[in-house]
């Protein structure tokens, strides 16, 4: 179910312009880092968002370049 919901969530934030993709990724990023304790909970999710991140930072200044 939450797997669903994540889908669904990304297919939203995909549509979103290139600032608020890397607003809504770095709070799923906070979060995702902010496990039980002193563990994380999901090392490979925030891989992962670490690359997303990176991906849309990597788009916003290609289009800044462009200007």
């Amino acid at each position: 179910m939450a797997e669903k919901k994540a889908i669904k969530e990304a297919k939203t934030v995909s549509k979103l312009p290139l600032d608020e993709q890397l607003k809504a990724k770095r709070e799923e990023l906070l979060i995702a880092q902010q496990g039980l304790g002193s563990t994380l909970q999901n090392p490979h999710r925030i891989k992962a968002l670490k690359k997303e991140i990176a991906r849309i930072l990597t788009q916003i200044n290609a289009t800044e370049g462009d200007k």
